[in-house]
C-alpha cells in the first residue's frame, strides 16, 4: 500500500514536518511493507519558510530579531542565491508559539522582527521576498514590520505613534517619504489563505481570541482596526475590507498591499506546485492528513479542505489524524473520508495532548495501520 501522509501543522505544538515523521514512524512500526511518502504541507502559516526553501533547493539564515514583546529572539528565514528570492516567514519572529498563552495581549505585540527579517535579505541584495503571514500573534496591521523598512506612522502631532495595535488608536498618517529606493523596488508577496477582511464581524477579530484578546479589549481593538482602513482609504483610496485577506495576521497582508503594492497570493496554491503534490496524490493508494483543530473553519479554503477536496477528485480515500475535532467536522465522511482520529481525548485536555502530541500521533498512527491491515 502506498501511503502519502500529508498533514498541515499542528499550530502551537508541532509543524507540519514534525507530524508527518511521527505519523510515519507509528505506520512503520506496524509493517514495513506500507511504501510511506512524507509531505508536510503549509498554508502560508509555520513550516512555511522551511518547505518552500527545501522545495527549491535554497539556504537557510539565522539572525538575531525583535520579538512580538520587544525582547530579542533568534529567526530564520530561506534563501534561494540562484533566483534572488528570500522566503520570510511572519510565525518565525511574531508567532503564537513566541508568546505563551497567558501573556499574550495583542494590543502590545508588534511585527518589527519580521521587518528586520525582510531587511536583512534586501540589505543581502534579494529583490523578491514572499511573506508567508499565518499563525500570528499580533494584531498591529504591519506597522512594526513596515516601520523597519522606512515608513512612518504619524498621529495628529505628526509623532511617532507606538509600533503596536494600541497605537493605532492614534494614528493619523501615513508617511514613506523616507523609505530607501532599494526597498521600494523590491517584490514582497503576501502568501496566505486566510480570506478575512480587516473589520467587521468577520474581520481581524475572528482570530484575536487566540491572541490573547479579552472581551473587555475587544472594541479597542476593533476601534484601531477601523482607524487604520480610515487612515488607509484616505492616503491611498483602498478600501481594506473590500479585500479579501486584508485581516490576515492581524491587517499585515493589507497593510503591505496598501503600502509596498504587495500581491497577495494562496499560500497553499504556492506550495503545492512546488511539492508537485498532486502527482504525489495520483500516485497513493491513501491520503493520511490533518491539522491541530477541525472544525466548521476548515471547510473555509483551509489546508485541509483542499486536500480533502484534490483526494476527493482523485478518487484516492483519506483518513485524518488531528488534535481535535467537533462535531460540525463529520460531514467530511462525504468526502470519501474512511475514519478521523484525534489526539484530544475525553479524558485528557487539551494541553496535555499539546504537550505529549508526538508520542500520542505515533500511537494514533500504529492503531490506523493495524486497521488497515485487517
Amino acid at each position: 500500500m502506498k501511503i502519502l501522509v500529508a498533514p498541515n501543522s499542528f499550530k502551537e505544538s508541532l509543524n507540519s514536518i514534525e507530524v508527518a515523521h511521527h505519523i510515519a514512524k507509528g505506520l512503520r512500526k506496524v509493517s514495513r511493507k506500507f511504501k510511506i511518502t512524507e509531505l508536510p504541507l503549509a498554508d502560508g502559516g509555520t513550516g512555511t519558510s522551511y518547505i518552500m526553501t527545501k522545495a527549491l533547493d535554497g539556504e537557510f539564515v539565522s539572525l538575531k530579531v525583535t520579538g512580538p514583546t520587544n525582547s530579542i529572539i533568534t529567526a530564520t528565514y530561506g534563501i534561494v542565491p540562484k533566483q534572488r528570492v528570500a522566503i520570510v516567514e511572519l510565525a518565525e519572529a511574531a508567532g503564537l508559539r513566541l508568546i505563551p498563552k497567558k501573556e499574550r495581549n495583542p494590543l502590545i505585540t508588534t511585527t518589527k522582527g519580521v521587518g528586520e527579517l525582510i531587511l536583512d535579505a534586501v540589505n543581502n541584495r534579494y529583490r523578491k521576498v514572499i511573506l508567508g503571514i499565518g499563525d500570528s500573534v499580533t494584531i498591529d496591521c504591519g506597522v512594526g514590520a513596515l516601520s523597519v523598512l522606512g515608513t512612518r506612522f504619524l498621529d495628529r502631532k505628526d509623532e511617532p505613534i507606538e509600533l503596536n495595535c494600541r497605537g493605532l488608536l492614534d494614528l493619523r498618517r501615513i508617511d514613506t517619504s523616507q523609505m530607501p529606493e532599494r526597498i521600494r523596488s523590491v517584490k514582497i508577496t503576501i502568501a496566505s489563505d486566510v480570506k478575512n477582511i480587516l473589520t467587521g464581524r468577520y474581520g481581524a477579530l475572528v482570530y484575536a481570541k487566540q491572541k490573547g484578546a479579552k472581551r473587555a479589549t475587544m472594541p479597542l481593538i476593533h476601534k484601531a482596526l477601523k482607524t487604520f482602513k480610515k487612515v488607509v482609504l484616505k492616503q491611498y483610496q483602498i478600501d481594506l475590507d473590500k479585500i479579501p485577506g486584508s485581516g490576515a495576521a492581524g491587517g499585515i497582508g493589507g497593510a503591505f498591499v496598501a503600502v509596498m503594492k504587495s500581491e497577495m497570493i494562496s499560500g497553499f496554491g504556492l506550495i503545492k506546485e512546488l511539492v508537485y503534490f498532486e502527482d504525489a496524490i495520483k500516485a497513493c493508494d491513501l491520503v493520511i492528513t490533518g491539522e491541530g483543530r477541525v472544525d466548521k473553519e476548515s471547510f473555509y479554503g483551509k489546508t485541509l479542505k483542499r486536500v480533502v477536496d484534490l483526494a476527493y477528485i482523485h478518487k484516492k480515500p483519506v483518513i485524518l489524524i488531528c488534535g481535535s475535532i467537533t462535531r460540525d467536522a463529520k460531514v467530511f465522511k462525504k468526502y470519501r473520508v474512511l475514519s478521523q482520529y484525534c489526539l484530544v481525548r475525553s479524558s485528557m485536555s487539551l494541553n496535555k495532548a499539546m504537550a505529549n502530541a508526538p508520542k500520542l500521533l505515533e500511537e494514533l498512527a500504529t492503531k490506523v495501520g493495524k486497521t488497515l491491515l485487517k
